[in-house]
């Protein structure tokens, strides 16, 4: 990241997810119980997981050789989880869900998006000041 603003976003971004993961936590029982207990966080932390591997990624490597393996490697881990969770090894979970397998690559999307739209914005507002 050659802009500090992109690395402040998702650091913010970052704190509000584990802010957020330990104030639902598993005795959450408001509004959309089951998708908020069950499938927002299979959401939040792939797309915070793919943002931090770009904070990393970028000094070393071109921005889109970052955002692929960024991708991959977040995919990878969350379906590793998963596979690990079927054959009943308490690993980050203990039960085994189809579906986080797609909130894993929503969630991929979703950190795409913010990299493309909010990150970019500021990179390239870095790349004009220098």
């Amino acid at each position: 990241m050659k802009n500090k603003k992109s690395t402040y976003i998702i650091v913010s971004i970052s704190i509000f997810v584990g802010l957020l993961h330990f104030v639902i936590g598993p005795d959450y029982q408001g509004i959309f119980k089951h998708f908020i207990r069950g499938y927002l966080i299979d959401i939040l932390l792939p797309m915070n997981l793919y943002l931090l591997i770009q904070i990393s990624l970028r000094k070393n490597i071109s921005v889109i050789k970052a955002r692929i393996i960024g991708a991959i490697i977040t995919v990878a881990f969350g379906t590793i989880v998963e596979i690990l969770q079927l054959y009943e090894i308490e690993f980050l979970g203990r039960t085994f869900d189809p579906w986080d397998l797609l909130m894993y690559v929503i969630g991929v999307g979703l950190g795409v998006v913010i990299d493309l739209t909010i990150i970019d914005k500021f990179e390239k507002q870095g790349q004009k000041n220098e």
